[in-house]
């Protein structure tokens, strides 16, 4: 299995929700060459900020946020949702250093792009046989994946 950082960005709510549930449903299915690891849902207002979705309207709700993750909200989020990382689980210094071990910097401004004022992105660690799996939840809610091979080490 490989680990990877797979977001998926949305034009709104609902279609996050969906693909984070099924994303739940598959990485409890057996024998489905996926491991779920963390994952967190953002939204982008319109000014711009990144905020983390409210825990209780999200089906990640009460599960550890790793470094990993925490490291990309704060590169895709600058810096007052880096504290938002660290609160959630990671040390400010982890969360810089996690993202850049661990995404190309075309990745991280791939994800910047795609991430219009108003939009929503599912952000997961997971180890994957293949993409597939995830590929088709994202592309029936009609999101946009984005996938990196993690290449340091995963907190």
């Amino acid at each position: 299995m490989a680990d990877n950082i797979i977001v998926a960005v949305f034009s709104s709510v609902d279609p996050a929700n969906e693909t984070a549930k099924a994303i739940i449903d598959l990485k409890d299915a057996r024998d489905s060459g996926f491991k779920f690891k963390s994952g967190i849902i953002v939204t982008k207002d319109a000014r711009g900020e990144v905020s983390v979705l409210e825990s209780d309207s999200h089906p990640f709700r009460g599960m550890t946020v790793g470094a990993v993750v925490g490291g990309l909200i704060g590169l895709i989020g600058g810096a007052p949702i880096a504290a938002i990382g660290a609160l959630l689980g990671s040390t400010l210094g982890a969360i810089g250093a996690a993202g850049t071990a661990i995404l190309t910097s075309a990745t991280v401004s791939s994800i910047k792009d795609a991430m219009h004022p108003g939009t929503v992105a599912v952000i997961i660690e997971a180890e994957e046989d293949s993409p597939k799996a995830v590929d088709d939840i994202v592309a029936k809610q009609g999101g946009r994946v984005f996938r990196e091979a993690a290449r340091g080490p995963i907190a």
